[in-house]
């Protein structure tokens, strides 16, 4: 089968097209026909020697949507046909996908595998940030950075489905009115206006924030987040050791928590991935897709992520 591979780490023109074997089914596994693989930050890492890979050649990326084409002996929840989307899988970028049951959950008949493969890893990392740590209730005001990123694009509307209220930021203009769009009830505009001004200017209650780049807001969050707050952080991509203002936690009662997908418990997914799926089943929630290249222009769908070029999930096709 075809899929994109890479032998060495380094940039984006390390990645290749080639031709490896089709994956064995296990008796607990799925075989899923990817439809598309989605792309995200994370990728870059590992590819770049970031974080390690087990060995090479390594298949890169973690999220598909696709359909079932071959299921193990002790499968009971999918079935040979289904349309399915996935996160935490690795090697996603082929064109044979073989993943445990558990991790593919069912696609909505009116979304393509270009939605269903951006869906996945934004939408489990909001859903994970904002319930299985952040214990989000209506009654909340929520702070969430980034709001026309695909974390914080799929959190908007995660938390705009519990009745809370949502405060954003954005870069610019066009970002604000994705913000906007995906339900965000104010959105600051941090490149001209400081954040924490900005929350007191609104007179803001903030509960609850959702944060990806904690090392640069954890001291001016814990100045405007209520006493007993949450800060749930996705990522500190500048500095991964952060100093940590203990005596400003500690004065407020704040809890930090940190998420991680790849390490979350199976329960907190399969519950996250359940609901996922319903509200896109009801058409709730939008899949924040920004462009779909082909297998052959991995290396220029790299280029675009690092390069922010889009806003959105960049997702390959077979």
């Amino acid at each position: 089968m075809k899929a994109v591979v890479y032998e060495t780490y380094g940039g984006p023109e390390v990645l290749t097209v080639a031709h490896v074997e089709k994956p064995i089914v296990g008796e607990d596994d799925v075989l899923v026909k990817v439809g598309a693989s989605g792309i995200n930050p994370v990728d870059t890492y590992f590819r770049a020697g970031i974080r390690e890979v087990p060995s090479f050649p390594h298949i890169p990326h973690f999220d598909l949507a696709g359909t079932v084409v071959e299921a193990g002996k002790n499968v009971t929840n999918v079935s040979v046909g289904d349309r399915v989307w996935g996160t935490n899988i690795s090697g996603t970028a082929a064109e044979y996908v073989a993943c445990p049951q558990s991790k593919v959950f069912p696609l909505a008949d009116h979304l393509t595998y270009e939605e269903g493969a951006a869906l996945a890893m934004a939408f489990m990392t909001a859903h994970l940030s904002l319930f299985a740590r952040g214990q989000l209730q209506k009654e909340d005001t929520v702070l969430i950075y980034g709001g026309a990123g695909a974390v914080g694009h799929a959190a908007i509307q995660l938390a705009k489905q519990t009745g809370a209220f949502v405060i954003t930021t954005a870069g610019d203009e066009t970002k604000a009115q994705l913000a906007k769009e995906a339900g965000a009830d104010e959105v600051i505009l941090y490149k001209q206006t400081n954040v924490t001004d900005a929350i007191e200017s609104l007179k803001a209650t903030v509960t609850l924030i959702l944060d990806v780049s904690v090392s640069e807001n954890l001291e001016s969050n814990l100045d405007f987040i209520e006493n007993g707050g949450r800060i749930v952080t996705v990522g500190s991509p500048k500095n991964n050791t952060p100093s940590l203002p203990w005596r400003k936690l500690n004065m407020k009662n704040v809890s930090l928590h940190g998420v991680l997908l790849f390490t979350a418990k199976p329960s907190e997914l399969k519950e996250a991935g359940t609901a996922i799926s319903t509200l896109f089943q009801q058409k709730k929630l939008t899949a924040h897709l920004a462009k779909a290249f082909s297998f052959t222009e991995a290396t220029k769908a790299h280029e675009a992520l690092e390069q922010k070029i889009y806003n959105g999930t960049i997702v390959l096709t077979p």
